[in-house]
């Protein structure tokens, strides 16, 4: 069972997560996406930006590319896994942002008990493997991104009494929707496949 699932399974199936499912079964196939066009493809590693110095929740939408807006998402998703720490994840989120605020309390709910999370070899929690931009039909301040990732192997302790418990990796696609929101793009919700 993969990371994110574990806690999710562990602390308790989310209500908002319906487009997810709420099972700790694991997906019998890794979900098959069509090719994607080269366009559509953002690269391994982010290229050299402005936001590289600035957050990219600190630069307007007009600056910042969907794509690059959901994998500094991730990164701040990696931080809070590997610290508890979710601060910039909330800030890259509205605060309605129901899947959000849970991925939040769950993560740092396993560090306030004493709990800890490690990561085989010293790989990032998550890898983003492909992006996929679709823009609404109704609102050009709304978009979706579609993402596949790779939750890499590693254990979790959910207290500090507990034991240890190896979760293998796995790849999953998530739907980033996201919006503006005074000018800053900023997660809306997110649907895990």
């Amino acid at each position: 069972m993969g990371l994110m699932r574990r806690v999710a399974v562990v602390v308790a199936c989310v209500p908002v997560l319906v487009l997810a499912g709420c099972s700790d079964d694991e997906p019998s196939e890794p979900v098959e996406l069509p090719s994607l066009s080269p366009s559509a493809v953002g690269s391994a590693s982010p290229s050299p930006s402005a936001s590289e110095s600035v957050g990219v929740e600190e630069l307007p939408a007009s600056e910042v590319e969907p794509e690059e807006f959901v994998r500094a998402w991730f990164e701040a998703y990696n931080e809070l896994v590997l610290t508890g720490d979710g601060s910039r994840l909330r800030a890259l989120s509205v605060e309605t942002c129901g899947t959000c605020e849970s991925i939040v309390e769950a993560y740092a709910q396993v560090y306030a008990d004493g709990g800890e999370i490690s990561i085989a070899d010293g790989a990032p929690p998550v890898e983003v493997i492909s992006l996929e931009t679709e823009e609404s039909e109704e609102s050009s301040e709304r978009v979706e991104v579609r993402v596949v990732n790779k939750a890499n192997r590693g254990s979790i302790r959910q207290d500090a009494a507990g034991d240890s418990e190896e979760f293998p990796a796995e790849t999953d696609t998530w739907g980033f929707f996201l919006t503006t929101t005074d000018g800053f793009w900023r997660v809306l919700e997110i649907g895990i496949e």
